[in-house]
């Protein structure tokens, strides 16, 4: 490897790991105040509420993603790609015509389902107390796709730290706030909806004077004389992530509204406790992804190859060993899990939670593999692949959730989704000549197997209760650390992005990593 690529490469784990450390914090709130809004619903609320709820998020996405145009993926894979190639006025003449199309889209998808509501709550679920939710929440559908532009803009920029705060941070603490003031002055449920709607609102306008203040020439007049070709590359690549994000809706909703169909508006509150309880473990994914698109965008631009797979590599790395210890506790210990998080009333979700545990864990760490497929700008592609699994999920989901309930959901999605990351990986290897995956991520696959295997050891002897379950995290944490040195898992790079992480808590600048 020559020096210049091997400066390149130390450049991006620089930045990525620079930023991991506020992304880990924001992104660990982020969970933590998610989880307090969801536990203040399902506490204060039955089931069916909860069920409406959720109902309600899966309408708004689908709708809010075939109004956002797919323009705020295409936005973070061309902004960074016209910065590596020093044509930075084409990205202020894309970022004001998709603004103009956005306010336009985003208002007739308000409308729309502002006049749906009626039908879709007594026609299609028969449940007449969803009318007033989506009502309300149509108000998140122009807000939605509007803040989508300038969150794009602080990740193409790598104002990591301001975005982290807007997206995770301040956007849930105002939800979360807002609910509990209306459930304290005495609002009935519609409070879930308002408060919802508010916390967008809030980050739209923040995220917005952010941008403006931090990339004010993303916002002067540029002249641009190839604008509408400019446009047609955004266009070809955007169509295919807009229908990519409805199906990818569709998809991760199809359980959710099946089990509404073909079983109880309790069973969807049940089914809603696993799925966002089993999201936990892409709390890895969450560190890197929103730095690694833009990055190997940007180096992508620069035809700079080499710097791409070794920058996938180690991301893929990290993800697998930061994903084996979410993983393990919820395989293992889904029952107590819930029982903290939620309540023993939603313990029926707990056998839903280990089925989900499964796929999303390999979601989880071969997550980079997409971003590769984007990097190419093969939308096409991830959204071919996307409809033929999305047809496979919808298909079990009919087969199953008569006969296996919310369980049934589970397994289709586990399936569904371990197969649609294993084509994706393929993919990136055939298309782009990335594999993701280092030799060396063998020694902490085989340290987790260990670990796992003592922790399950844990959970008999001492019982699957929260006893248990304390004395088993901190089995694990010892024999994983443990085995992770013993192996030599930890590479020169690992090390980096630790020293990293604690130079950017202390406050001092880091030294230059080695690339082996």
């Amino acid at each position: 490897m020559e020096k210049g690529e091997k400066d390149e490469i130390n450049h991006s784990l620089k930045l990525l790991a620079g930023a991991s450390f506020i992304v880990l914090i924001t992104t660990i709130l982020s969970k933590l105040l998610t989880y307090l809004y969801r536990i203040v619903i399902a506490r204060q609320y039955t089931p069916e509420i909860y069920g409406i709820y959720s109902i309600s998020l899966m309408i708004v996405g689908w709708i809010t993603v075939f109004v956002g145009l797919g323009f705020s993926g295409g936005l973070t894979r061309y902004i960074p790609y016209f910065r590596g190639k020093k044509e930075g006025y084409k990205s202020f003449y894309i970022v004001k015509k998709t603004t103009y199309f956005l306010l336009f889209s985003g208002a007739i998808g308000c409308i729309i389902l502002l006049l749906l509501s009626s039908f879709i709550s007594n026609y299609i679920f028969h449940i007449p107390e969803l009318e007033p939710f989506l009502l309300i929440f149509s108000f998140a559908i122009p807000l939605s796709v509007l803040a989508g532009v300038y969150f794009s803009i602080l990740k193409s920029y790598e104002k990591i730290g301001w975005f982290t705060f807007i997206v995770n941070i301040l956007q849930n603490s105002i939800k979360l706030l807002t609910l509990v003031f209306l459930i304290y002055i005495g609002f009935n449920s519609t409070s879930i909806a308002i408060s919802y709607v508010t916390g967008i609102a809030v980050a739209l306008i923040v995220a917005y004077f952010v941008a403006r203040k931090k990339i004010p020439s993303l916002f002067v007049n540029q002249e641009t004389k190839d604008g509408k070709e400019v446009m047609s590359s955004l266009l070809a690549y955007s169509w295919p992530l807009m229908f990519y994000g409805i199906i990818a809706s569709i998809f991760s909703w199809t359980d959710t509204f099946m089990i509404g169909v073909l079983r109880t508006t309790a069973e969807v509150g049940f089914y809603n406790v696993a799925v966002p309880t089993a999201v936990i473990i892409t709390l890895s994914t969450d560190l890197f992804r929103q730095m690694l698109l833009p990055i190997i965008s940007k180096e992508y631009g620069k035809g700079n190859m080499v710097a791409v797979r070794e920058i996938s590599r180690q991301v893929t790395k990290w993800l697998f060993i930061a994903g084996i210890p979410l993983f393990a506790i919820l395989f293992i210990f889904p029952e107590e899990v819930i029982r903290i998080l939620f309540g023993a009333e939603y313990s029926p979700a707990a056998k839903a939670l280990r089925i989900l545990a499964v796929g999303y864990f390999v979601t989880s760490i071969l997550d980079v593999s997409q971003e590769v497929l984007s990097m190419k700008g093969m939308s096409k592609l991830v959204l071919v692949d996307t409809i033929i699994l999305a047809v496979i999920d919808a298909i079990l989901n009919y087969l199953l959730i008569p006969t296996y309930g919310i369980n049934g959901a589970a397994i289709s999605t586990t399936i569904s989704l371990a197969t649609l990351s294993i084509l994706f990986t393929y993919q990136a290897w055939r298309y782009s000549s990335v594999s993701i995956i280092k030799p060396g991520v063998s020694k902490v696959v085989i340290s987790g197997i260990i670990s796992f295997a003592l922790l399950f050891a844990s959970s008999v002897y001492f019982g699957n209760n929260l006893n248990g379950l304390i004395i088993g995290i901190i089995l694990f944490t010892l024999s994983y650390a443990i085995l992770l040195y013993i192996t030599c898992s930890i590479d020169s790079n690992d090390y980096m992005i630790l020293k990293a992480a604690k130079n950017k808590f202390i406050g001092v600048s880091y030294t230059k990593p080695v690339i082996d």
